[in-house]
């Protein structure tokens, strides 16, 4: 009966783990040319978006795709993350 109970808490204390990690989740990118960098929370929503003043010579398209482009980089860096959090819970649990 010790180890059984052991056992839940244990994985409990894995899984209490994951979900505080999970809370805090977040993924940053910046573009290639460093004029755009873009923060996303752990479920890809931005939170953040830094623009370099240099962007204002650049056509309203070019801009846009970097932006999108640099937000799509930091939610594919936050759900890296989110995967690798559940995989090591998936282990943790067995």
């Amino acid at each position: 009966m010790t180890e059984i109970v052991e056992s839940v808490r244990t994985r409990l204390g894995a899984l209490q783990d994951c979900v505080a990690a999970l809370g805090v989740v977040s993924g940053t990118a910046t573009s290639p040319d460093g004029l755009v960098r873009a923060e996303v929370d752990g479920n890809g929503a931005l939170t953040g978006l830094w623009l370099a003043e240099a962007l204002r010579g650049l056509h309203t398209r070019e801009v846009t795709a970097s932006i999108l482009a640099t937000a799509h980089e930091a939610a594919r860096v936050a759900a890296a993350e989110r995967a690798r959090l559940l995989g090591e819970l998936r282990g943790a649990l067995g």
